[in-house]
């Protein structure tokens, strides 16, 4: 492609089909009926705007080649989305892509990034899985969110343990749940990809955090959505509505109380996997840009770290073209330090010269904060 597509709009897709529905119920009764009173009790009973979201989502998913799987740790229910392109020959092992969501995210908002790296994806996997969690925006949102750190710890190494990646990614929580079962695993895994990940930060940052995420639920979804993405205005008709939902639940504050020193990411041990990429939207203030020195200053050695320019906390979702670019080049292990939008900061490789780390760094660390 020659130039960033405009990403799949969810919400405007709901109300386009929303009112196809009402028009089109609204003929057949009238000539039917001709009673308002009806009109407006059939009307009633159309699915409300987020349950149509989630249908048409979980259709498209179905229509992708996607099945859904029911997993079970201890008294929450999780999904387990995949979709297998083929079964490698005998004697080979099957290289899996799997990817962790964030706090509150939904396996739909990356759907547009998908779409832009499927060939990518179907070439260079034999399967993909996608995590789904109870509570969050995704296809359980109707659960009771999961309160308790060591549950989602337990859960994303029994799915990592049981369906060995190639490939993991991890975003924001899941970024901190995909580097916890690195470093947990019993197999070395081929690459680990981190966007945005929470959970490597100094001891005093910790406490910070917690708070920092209990004390949104007292924030207006414009304030809210100014630390989340980088254009808020853009994205305020598409988040609004859930998004405040999601963080006013009682869930949250119970499940970072459950968060011990012991969960964090220990920087003393290494992650066990053959490589290990970390990309940051460079105006991230929800789990701030200039986190990523802890992973340069502890990790560098086998670490690569890319910026996406003028990005905020969900890249998936605000440039997931340029997004979906970062990551096939970072798997595929492709060379070039930049692209549009984007450049490495970062690289095992040393392949670049150490002064353009060092202008990065200078601007990382202030930026997000």
């Amino acid at each position: 492609m020659s130039r960033e597509t405009s990403p799949f709009d969810p919400q405007e897709f709901a109300e386009w089909l929303i009112q196809g529905l009402k028009e089109n119920l609204e003929i057949k009764v009238r000539s039917a009926l001709d009673r308002d009173r009806w009109l407006e009790f059939v009307k009633a009973r159309i699915p409300n705007k987020n349950q149509v979201i989630h249908l048409a989502l979980k259709k498209a998913f179905l229509g992708a080649g996607f099945k859904f799987e029911d997993f079970q740790q201890g008294d929450a229910r999780f999904h387990l989305i995949r979709r297998t392109f083929r079964i490698p020959p005998l004697g080979k092992p099957l290289r899996r892509l799997v990817l962790i969501p964030g706090f509150g995210d939904s396996p739909g908002s990356w759907l547009p990034l998908f779409t832009f790296c499927k060939e990518e994806i179907a070439k260079d996997f034999d399967e993909i899985l996608v995590m789904d969690f109870p509570g969050y925006l995704g296809f359980l949102s109707d659960h009771d969110l999961v309160a308790s750190m060591d549950l989602l710890i337990g859960a994303v190494k029994s799915v990592v343990n049981a369906n060995p990646p190639e490939v993991l990614i991890g975003h924001s929580l899941g970024g901190w749940l995909a580097a916890k079962a690195a470093q947990e695993t019993p197999s070395t895994m081929g690459h680990l990809i981190l966007l945005a990940p929470s959970g490597l930060m100094d001891e005093e940052e910790r406490q910070g955090f917690g708070d920092f995420i209990v004390k949104n639920q007292d924030l207006t979804i414009q304030e809210l959505l100014e630390l989340v993405v980088y254009d808020p205005v853009r994205f305020a008709p598409l988040l609004s509505g859930e998004f405040r939902d999601f963080y006013r639940q009682r869930g949250v504050k119970e499940f970072v109380d459950s968060v011990k020193p012991s969960h964090f990411i220990d920087s003393r041990r290494p992650i066990r996997a053959r490589k290990t990429t970390v990309i940051w939207g460079d105006h991230d203030r929800f789990v701030p840009t200039h986190w990523i020195r802890h992973w340069i200053e502890r990790y560098g050695d086998t670490l690569d770290a890319y910026l996406l320019e003028n990005t905020g906390h969900v890249p998936q979702m605000e440039c997931p073209f340029r997004t979906a670019r970062v990551l096939t080049h970072a798997w595929a292990g492709k060379g070039g330090v930049s692209g549009r939008g984007w450049k490495k900061i970062q690289s095992r490789n040393r392949e670049f010269e150490q002064g353009i780390r060092t202008e990065a760094m200078k601007r990382i660390s202030y930026s997000g904060s």
